[in-house]
């Protein structure tokens, strides 16, 4: 293999040269597909993020030369471009690009921000201004809810996509690329605001010495789309566990269940969730990979797990408990700091807007992304039908703007995809670099990924990393790497885990405490943590390497610390 020459590698900006695989694992941690890529990325969210910046204030549109300015691919990985962040907080804020670093230092060696005469641009500084304003006032831009709505009608008008001709499903494609811009620019922006509300609350907090009350406050917002996830999981859980019949399909395996099971109370709620759900998974942000839609087993797993709960889980009455602990911190903050109140009231309150509306934002980008993906499902299963394809996969080695001939003339690419995806799974072996600084090292140079040598902690040892949820409990780690595969994982277990997304929302509900390797205050783990009242601690280095499965663990979401009580059982 050649790869040096993979057709998703990126030149380093020479205006924004830094790049971080920081966060940007959470969205995609494996190698992105060409198509995925080309069609999502390079040709609507990037140009979309690009719009949101400028939008923000943050820049005006001449500073950017094009989507590679706010997210880059390399190897075939996706990196975020955290110079572009430097620049704009720098703007917003003296010191800003210090504050900004310290989040993303999760990795080795974090390339510093250098300075130059071109940052300083008081025209951006008073647009930021203006904005934060608007934005601390929970004002949301309306496009929020039309592209919402816009996805629902997607999902709701979907053909039989089976019935229609190629050149049709790729015309419906099209038709998706101006909504997925749309929702980049709009995405970024919440994402922005959110953040400015985050270090509002933060600084306001420091400032009555009371910085711990960051994740209390952060608790129990209500109406985070993805928490609604679990939600229907437990109710469908709740059935399977209050029923004999059900539990002795599920204990004969998930696969064929469906099959096994007659109730058809079971089989409406499960059709509920796929309709509503069925776009989320892991990697969910990449055309390639499955959801709950098209492998239905990964939520069947999940139901399975989480049956074995006892009914104090339920979600509901965590988000209940957790809002009364949120009024009784602001109540109490009140008492203590009476002059203090007012403002501390007002930031704790846009937090909770920015982060419900950053949550409703993303679920409205992967709902589009994936009334695309069934399209490509659709083309794939008609190429492997007419000999042209051996695998699904291989449709995903298209680029954006092959899609058009392939229709056309399917057989025509067969050697090329195939070529594409020797190289593409051969990339998924390869350790891509944390940091990129002005120039990505030459792919061939990259190491193989290999078991790391990590020792595992000692009895006592305390890792720290960022509070993210408050709460201390006591349990056993259970490390899970795959949401679709829970394993040992059982009520009380402490979830430890890399990074998570949506698709694992239902674990959360059978661990008593999560912790993950990366991640901040505002990443999915932290936000559904809070909204199902259980202790995270994200950010702790090496977690999955240090922290063995078995050992005895408390985890302490409002100190962010992991002490090691005892070794693996």
């Amino acid at each position: 293999m050649t790869v040096d020459n993979w057709l998703l590698h990126d030149t380093p900006s020479k205006r924004f040269p830094i790049y971080t695989r920081s966060n940007a694992a959470e969205v995609m941690g494996a190698p992105v597909s060409p198509l995925g890529w080309s069609y999502v990325w390079s040709g609507a969210f990037g140009p979309g993020t690009v719009r949101g910046y400028v939008d923000f204030g943050g820049f005006d549109a001449g500073e950017f030369d094009g989507p590679e300015d706010v997210y880059g691919i390399f190897g075939g990985y996706f990196y975020l471009n955290i110079s572009v962040m430097f620049v704009e907080m720098e703007r917003m804020m003296p010191g800003g690009a210090a504050r900004m670093a310290a989040m993303f230092d999760s990795g080795p060696g974090m390339p510093a921000h250098v300075a130059a005469d071109w940052h300083d641009n008081p025209a951006c500084g008073a647009r930021i201004a203006a904005n934060v304003a608007r934005f601390m006032a929970g004002e949301v831009h309306p496009d929020l809810d039309i592209l919402h709505g816009a996805a629902l009608e997607l999902r709701a008008q979907r053909p039989a996509l089976a019935a229609i001709p190629p050149a049709e499903i790729v015309a419906r494609l099209r038709s998706i690329t101006p909504l997925l811009d749309r929702a980049g620019c709009i995405h970024v922006q919440i994402g922005q605001a959110g953040m400015v509300a985050l270090g509002q609350l933060a600084e306001l907090l420091a400032g009555i010495g009371r910085p711990d009350d960051l994740a209390r406050l952060g608790t129990g917002i209500g109406d985070v789309e993805s928490a609604d996830i679990a939600c229907q999981l437990w109710t469908i859980s709740r059935l399977v566990r209050g029923s004999d019949a059900l539990r002795a399909a599920f204990a004969a395996g998930t696969d064929g269940v469906l099959d096994r099971i007659a109730d058809p109370a079971f089989h409406e709620l499960f059709r509920h969730f796929i309709y509503d759900h069925g776009a989320r998974a892991t990697n969910e942000w990449d055309l390639i990979y499955d959801t709950y839609e098209t492998a239905p087993h990964t939520a069947l797993a999940l139901i399975d797990a989480m049956a074995k709960q006892g009914d104090e889980a339920d979600p509901v009455a965590a988000l209940h408990r957790n809002a009364a602990l949120r009024r009784a911190c602001l109540a109490d903050i009140r008492a203590q700091f009476p002059a203090q109140a007012d403002a501390i009231d007002a930031a704790a309150l846009a937090l909770a807007t920015w982060f419900a509306a950053r949550e409703r934002s993303k679920n409205m980008c992967v709902r589009l992304v994936h009334e695309a993906r069934m399209g490509c499902e659709a083309l794939a299963a008609r190429g492997i039908a007419a000999g042209a394809l051996d695998e699904r996969r291989q449709f995903y080695m298209l680029l954006s703007g092959e899609l058009d001939a392939w229709a056309a003339d399917p057989a025509a690419f067969s050697d090329t995809l195939r070529r594409r995806l020797a190289d593409y799974a051969a990339l998924d072996r390869l350790e891509p670099p944390f940091f990129i600084d002005g120039e990505c090292p030459p792919i061939a140079e990259w190491p193989q990924r290999v078991e790391r040598a990590i020792a595992a902690a000692a009895d006592g040892d305390r890792l720290t990393g960022v509070a993210c949820s408050p709460g201390q409990v006591t349990g056993r780690a259970r490390i899970i790497l795959d949401p679709s595969d829970p394993g040992a994982l059982e009520p009380d277990d402490i979830l430890v885990t890399t990074n998570t997304n949506p698709s694992w929302t239902p674990l959360f509900l059978v661990a008593a405490a999560v912790v993950t390797e990366f991640g901040l205050f505002n990443s999915h783990a932290s936000i559904v943590s809070r909204e199902l009242g259980i202790p995270c601690v994200a950010s702790v280095e090496g977690a999955t390497d240090r922290i063995r499965d078995g050992m005895l663990l408390c985890v302490d979401g409002a100190a962010g610390t992991v002490e090691i009580l005892a070794g693996a059982a």
